[in-house]
């Protein structure tokens, strides 16, 4: 036996196996979070601030969570090193005031919590927090999600427990990453206000250099050139590695289009949200019908010549989401309306795997083009839709049609697809005079190496629902219904297509996997708390003792057999 068990431990320590029996494969990372772990040549550190003896157990059970995935990280890289720390566990109130203050100034906020033991209500704080170093360098988390106000403490805690890969493998890459990756947003074409694109902007800016691009026809606003001295040759270099395109709603001129054209033909990388048509519920305010018509924004050549076109049409979607009416009973009523449509990702691709529902709003279909370019569709509709052409009657009886095969005909029409592929430029044989001579500006009738692009018939996608207040305006998670009350995967599916543009493909796969919570039933949990209490301690040990009485009766039994 023990040349067995020494056996074993040297042929464990070459070989290395983990089994995840759960349902949810919560103890399974992912692939690429392997790839990163195996690639630190140095010590990083986990700092974590959630720790203590009176924790709520919603809360300890977030601390095992942590420590759980620290320890799965571990397991796969011997660089990884984590400590938890107490921030209350200090002998005077300054020091624990002081270690306060350091780690707000990190951005790394305390949650007041209030607890209630056997009718006695306790306030305390709670630091769902961590700081990561590396490298003498060091960025801070806070590893709890933001919460709705409609959320209980255990949605909010799952959902961070789901969270905590991406989170761990985000810190990382912070720290590794040579140089942050450049994402442009673009303006001056009347896209969505900042207050609009505000919680994705946000979302960013912790990983990526985010700005605010106006092209005014400059054909370096999207990229630099320098010319060389000595031959008069023109050296250009982009300036953004990912262009985020909200919603576009005025015409782009000839040499716009050349400076986003030229962008990509030197390798830049686009996320188009554009509306066909100039729908918006907001038109329908105070009447019963209005009409959409195409929006004169000047892109369905460019468009036509990357190998997608995006249709002057409204889809209407059986799988949709509803509005707000008012009903026979003069009550206010969600009601169908079909203009909404929830897609819900069926492809493999990275970007939409596993992705949650996404909301829409106004979206038209795409029809792919036959061209060297690779197309890979990543939403479509459902298998029930119907189609209307511009210009669009949008009618409020538009919500009270019936769905019928002969109306709604129409199935899985593509509504976001991702072009990849050496692309060419929109202006090959036909540059006008006006832009300069080519040696000044850097023309490139083609890109020297394939470069990506994702088109997606709907700006709205990227939209945050803005509340009022007495404060002013404040912008609301993306992605979050305010008339159901449900979060939909909106800004899921943005940071993947960025994340995907820009190289980051670690942190798509490092994205949350649902985590199922197994509730305790409260009421019988109050009820029968004493038995449970009992059952807790004594049966475990009238389990070893009726164990034992069996040994002993079994050997009883041997001895006897050999005496006779």
């Amino acid at each position: 036996m023990v040349l067995v068990l020494v056996f074993a431990n040297v042929i464990s320590s070459y070989l290395f196996r983990r089994f995840d029996l759960t349902s949810e494969k919560r103890y399974t990372l992912s692939e690429s979070t392997k790839e990163v772990l195996k690639e630190l040549d140095e010590q990083v550190l986990f700092r974590v601030y959630l720790e203590g003896d009176d924790l709520p157990a919603e809360y300890r059970r977030f601390r095992n969570d942590i420590k759980n995935m620290l320890d799965q990280f571990r397991a796969y890289s011997s660089n990884v090193e984590y400590e938890f720390i107490n921030p209350n566990a200090f002998k005077t109130e300054e020091e624990k005031m002081q270690l306060y203050q350091t780690l707000v100034k990190k951005g790394l906020v305390p949650i007041p919590i209030t607890t209630e033991e056997e009718g006695v209500q306790k306030q305390q704080v709670v630091y769902p927090a961590m700081e990561v170093t590396y490298k003498g360098r060091e960025t801070a988390l806070q590893l709890q999600s933001a919460g709705l106000s409609s959320r209980s403490t255990e949605e909010v805690i799952n959902t961070s427990v789901e969270n905590l890969e991406y989170n761990f493998v985000t810190a990382i890459h912070r720290l590794t990453r040579p140089v942050q990756a450049r994402v442009g947003f673009l303006t001056g074409h009347s896209e969505l206000d900042k207050i609009d694109i505000y919680d994705i902007q946000m979302s960013l800016v912790d990983d990526y250099k985010v700005e605010n691009v106006f092209l005014n026809q400059n054909i370096n606003a999207l990229t630099g050139r320098i010319q060389n001295v000595t031959d008069s040759s023109v050296t250009v270099n982009n300036k953004y590695d990912v262009l985020v395109i909200p919603k576009p709603l005025e015409t782009f001129s000839d040499k716009d289009l050349y400076v986003i054209d030229q962008f990509v033909m030197y390798g830049g990388k686009i996320l188009w949200l554009v509306d066909a048509l100039d729908a918006d519920l907001d038109s329908l305010q105070g009447k019963d019908q209005t009409f959409a018509t195409r929006l004169p924004t000047n892109l369905e050549e460019m468009f036509f010549n990357y190998g997608v076109r995006i249709n002057p049409d409204l889809i209407m979607d059986y799988r949709c989401r509803g509005i707000p009416m008012m009903g026979n009973d003069n009550r206010m009523q969600l009601v169908p309306w079909y203009y909404f449509p929830t897609l819900v990702p069926n492809s493999d691709h990275p970007i939409v795997r596993n992705l949650d529902v996404l909301r829409t709003d106004f979206i038209s279909s795409i029809d792919l083009i036959d061209n060297n370019i690779n197309k890979t569709v990543l939403l479509t509709t459902s298998d029930h839709v119907h189609i209307k052409n511009a210009p669009v009657n949008i009618q409020l009886a538009d919500a009270r049609i019936p769905v019928n095969e002969q109306l709604f005909n129409r199935s899985n029409l593509p509504v976001a697809v991702l072009l990849e592929g050496s692309f060419q430029s929109l202006f090959r044989n036909r540059l006008a005079t006006a832009f300069m001579e080519l040696s000044e500006i850097g023309y490139k009738p083609m890109c020297d190496k394939p470069t990506q692009m994702i088109v997606v018939s709907d700006g709205d996608i990227i939209r945050n629902s803005v509340q009022s207040s007495e404060q002013g305006l404040y912008p609301l998670p993306l992605g979050y219904d305010k008339y159901t009350d449900v979060m939909f995967a909106n800004k899921t599916f943005i940071l993947n297509a960025i994340n995907f543009l820009a190289g980051d493909e670690a942190m798509i796969d490092a994205r949350p996997r649902n985590i199922a919570i197994r509730r305790l039933d409260v009421a019988k949990v109050k009820s029968q708390r004493g038995y449970y209490q009992f059952a807790n301690i004594v049966y475990p040990v009238v389990l070893v003792l009726l164990l034992a009485a069996v040994v002993l009766c079994v050997r009883a039994l041997r001895y006897r057999r050999k005496q006779m």
